[in-house]
């Protein structure tokens, strides 16, 4: 079996840890910087060395060719072999290279089930999505490898500090929650997400009416016209976005998109360091409905555009056959802090990218009643005056 190499330093042997701001691997003890092509490619060839000092059997051309395979063997759309169903073709052509898998961990959480992946030298101390703190090692297992990463461009003092700012706008928010909440153990969580391009044939019939009233001396009239209105045609849809994982709340998700898929790059571990990958739970195939709903609902919005000049519209058919001609497997950047606070749990989420943020609070009760009665009080007060002088009370 393969030796596994840790991401050190090449310069001092510290620990290297993705820095998103610079968009380069950083060591925490020279603070060197790499590009992570460059890491992976030196990891490469300390691979191939391992291998073959264990097996005295590979060549130096095969050296070559694989350590170049490393530096650039990141799969895109555009390679995948094709077989007709773009799903099965995605699932013959995702698999990860042996090199690549014996330098991943898996942890996994047995409160609510999360299995997370992260590189040799990240450490993982608790569940992101639920706290558990009980997570064990474990082993990857029938796991696709990514097409592509959006790198986190915000840091973990970025997380903290916009954390630090939602709660400050909280005046409700429980003193003590802050006070116990481990607001240090924000951590880094890629999501995993099924990318789905294609096309849909759509037709769409509505119902349309005009409505005219006038009246006169002794009635009122209503004249109302019917349309039976049809749109039909064709729309191209591009890296329609899947969540695959069921741990990450939906509504969590929807808050803090969009992100810019423009600043995809191609996969490598070496943007993973100081990160959790979470694994997928639902696959391609089991996003496939989900997708396609949303490209059907996109058709029928795009039509009910072009449904103007009338009063009233409702739709009375519509159908969208979808054709996938591609599919990808990407993971978005996300800062996570899960808190319990009086048995509640509470989800705290950042877009790791842009910034954008949605967090569970509490409110306490106490400070509701509070609330109210500084802003009731001198109210009654004052109208417990104008009593007293009007009736003598």
């Amino acid at each position: 079996m393969a030796t596994t190499t840790t991401y050190q330093c090449p310069n001092c042997n510290g620990r290297l840890s993705f820095n998103g701001q610079i968009g380069k691997l950083q060591c925490e003890f020279c603070e060197s910087t790499f590009a992570p092509e460059e890491i992976e490619a030196l990891y490469a060839q300390k691979q191939e060395k391992a291998d073959e000092a264990a097996t005295g059997k590979r060549e130096s051309q095969e050296m070559s060719a694989a350590a170049a395979s490393v530096a650039g063997d990141t799969r895109v759309e555009a390679q995948h072999v094709s077989t007709g169903d773009p799903i099965q073709d995605y699932l013959a052509n995702s698999k990860w290279t042996g090199a690549d898998a014996d330098n991943l961990r898996a942890y996994n959480c047995p409160s609510c089930g999360a299995q997370l992946m992260v590189d040799q030298v990240t450490a993982v101390t608790s569940c992101p999505y639920c706290g558990n703190n009980a997570v064990v090692p474990g082993q990857l297992s029938n796991v696709l490898k990514p097409d592509y990463v959006i790198p986190f461009k915000l840091d973990k003092d970025a997380a903290i500090s916009a954390l630090k700012s939602y709660y400050g706008g909280k005046p409700l928010l429980p003193n003590d929650f802050t006070a116990n909440n481990h607001i240090e153990e924000v951590q880094g969580v890629y999501v995993p997400f099924w990318l789905y391009t294609g096309k849909a044939e759509g037709s769409v019939t509505f119902n349309g009416r005009n409505i005219r009233t006038w009246s006169d001396s002794d009635n009122i009239y209503t004249e109302t016209d019917h349309w039976l209105l049809h749109r039909e045609g064709n729309m191209d849809f591009h890296r329609v976005p899947v969540d695959g994982s069921t741990r990450m709340p939906d509504a969590h998700m929807d808050a803090i998109e969009p992100y810019d898929y423009s600043e995809l790059v191609p996969f490598s571990i070496g943007y993973l360091p100081g990160y959790v990958t979470d694994r997928y739970d639902l696959d391609v195939k089991e996003c496939d409905s989900r997708a396609r709903t949303r490209v059907q609902n996109t058709c029928i919005d795009q039509f009910s555009d072009t449904a103007r000049g009338y009063m009233e519209t409702d739709l009375a058919h519509a159908n969208a056959n979808v054709t996938w001609t591609n599919i990808a497997y990407a993971l978005l950047p996300v800062w996570m802090l899960h808190t319990k606070w009086n048995g509640q749990d509470y989800l705290f989420a950042m877009n790791g990218q842009t910034g954008k943020l949605i967090g569970d609070l509490p409110i306490d009760n106490g400070k509701v009643t509070k609330r109210f009665l500084m802003m009731f009080a001198p109210l009654a007060i004052v109208i417990a005056a104008i009593i007293f002088f009007v009736f003598g009370f």
